[in-house]
């Protein structure tokens, strides 16, 4: 089930958030929770997968609640809701899927509904392996990177490292139009973890530092600008 979480310290925009949601969503899979403050969201033991944020609240603003979710959430799609277009930059630095200004179009509302819906679609395809004869599922959303090594590969992971048995060509066929980029013979990179690169290293967002080729340099550079431009969009 998808959890979202609609931020807005307006009864009425909140609720009028809430009843597009409604309608465009099923109710079976979806969870909607409302909020009327950052401090109240962010007291909250829910875990959420969306969120949508008012910028401009009383006491913490959205950027500010955004800044305090990404913390302890990578992945989560964030929408901002503002009246003011001047909070873009702000809004890219906490990677926010998009943002809506206000007053709220229903159209454009379900417009980015649905891109920010085929976002998870993504986020949930997964990868099989055969380790010691057992199978196991790998999620690509969790993939930081993979490293080749003597004939295994190592998965690098958000929470561990799986090592098998495998070629690193067919695993760069495998994650094809995934977000994933070969940067070098020996690694390849989830485009959504670079935190930034120069000619030989790409550094991730944990702060671990990989090879980047000079001869593949050019063009990670434009894949990944070309990644960040739809991210946006």
């Amino acid at each position: 089930m998808l959890k979202i979480a609609v931020c807005e310290d307006d009864q009425n925009q909140r609720q009028d958030l809430v009843k597009m949601l409604e309608k465009n969503l099923n109710k079976e899979q979806y969870d909607i929770s409302e909020f009327s403050s950052g401090e109240e969201l962010l007291l909250s033991i829910k875990k959420f997968d969306m969120y949508f944020l008012d910028i401009q609240m009383n006491e913490l603003t959205g950027i500010e609640v955004a800044k305090k979710i990404r913390s302890i959430n990578e992945i989560s799609v964030i929408i901002f809701i503002t009246g003011f277009k001047g909070y873009v930059f702000e809004a890219f630095d906490v990677r926010a899927f998009h943002y809506i200004l206000k007053p709220v179009q229903e159209e454009k509302f379900k417009e980015i509904l649905r891109s920010a819906l085929t976002q998870f679609e993504k986020n949930d395809k997964f990868i099989i392996t055969r380790i010691m004869g057992n199978l196991n599922k790998i999620f690509i959303k969790d993939i930081l990177y993979i490293e080749s090594e003597q004939r295994k590969l190592k998965v690098h992971t958000s929470c561990n490292i799986i090592e098998y048995y495998y070629k690193i060509s067919d695993m760069e066929h495998e994650l094809q139009g995934c977000g994933f980029f070969r940067c070098h013979k020996s690694y390849i990179v989830n485009l959504k973890y670079v935190q930034s690169f120069d000619s030989s290293s790409i550094t991730l967002r944990n702060c671990e530092k990989i090879y980047l080729s000079k001869y593949k340099s050019a063009d990670f550079s434009r894949k990944f600008m070309y990644y960040l431009k739809n991210e946006e969009q």
